[in-house]
């Protein structure tokens, strides 16, 4: 079964990358501005993200020669532009100049990572938004974890939500964890806008039998146990995000 993945660090972390539909998140928390401006050239043919683009504060304009699948404002801290999962600050003034960048070079937002402090404020000031790699925060209250009502947001905003593999905001590094959130999720919100944004390379805490594509044969067959029909499967692991990022 073909699956989209909206978040993978291979090429931040100088990994081998793998062909298919992968998003690859450049990290720049940690770069200068001209490491991370070369990151992306190496990059270039595949699908991109950029994650914490507060290094490109200063010259948003260097970003438009990447089509960008999407663009995150921060990390887990504050940055100048926006409060992060582990502080209170909310967006700022120059984080509203990114969001109108971003807005009129049609690239969406992504949200995750964003405090609770400056998440409605994005989502109310972006055209179009995501949250690319995240858990729920009903079945474990980690700060990276969105809460029912961000995801609401989200959807009314016509946005997706990738579930990822990152055992401390799951619970516990298993695929049956992986499963409870899913059937959270699509108990309350239908199968519409869950996919799949895995956090490869971005963690080493990852259920076992799940810590590469060569794991995604042990979620289908989960989901599959778990009675998902085949359109729902296909939705979430494929469908939603090719439809987001290609059909809209």
């Amino acid at each position: 079964m073909k699956f989209f993945d909206l978040h993978n660090d291979a090429l931040t972390c100088g990994a081998k990358t793998v062909k298919g539909d992968i998003i690859y998140a450049v990290w720049t928390s940690r770069l200068s501005y001209y490491a991370a401006v070369n990151l992306l050239n190496t990059g270039v043919g595949k699908m991109l993200a950029v994650e914490d683009c507060a290094v490109f504060a200063d010259n948003p304009r260097i970003l438009e020669k990447y089509d960008l699948m999407y663009v995150g404002l921060t990390w887990n801290t504050y940055n100048g532009l926006a409060g992060g999962a582990y502080s209170t600050e909310g967006l700022s003034a120059k984080g509203v100049e990114m969001i109108n960048f971003l807005n009129q070079n049609h690239i969406p937002v992504d949200t995750a990572h964003l405090g609770k402090s400056s998440f409605f404020d994005v989502v109310d000031k972006a055209n179009k938004v995501l949250c690319s790699h995240t858990c729920f925060y009903d079945i474990n209250n980690h700060p990276r974890n969105l809460t029912a009502a961000q995801i609401s947001a989200i959807i009314n905003s016509g946005g997706i939500v990738g579930l990822c593999f990152v055992g401390d905001f799951l619970g516990e590094p298993t695929v049956e964890c992986v499963i409870r959130h899913i059937d959270w999720f699509l108990t309350r919100f239908g199968d519409k806008n869950l996919a799949i944004g895995t956090d490869f390379y971005g963690t080493s805490n990852l259920p076992q039998g799940l810590k590469s594509y060569d794991g995604m044969d042990s979620l289908v067959l989960a989901m599959i146990r778990q009675g998902y029909s085949d359109s729902t499967i296909r939705k979430v692991l494929y469908t939603n995000a090719a439809t987001y990022f290609f059909d809209s």
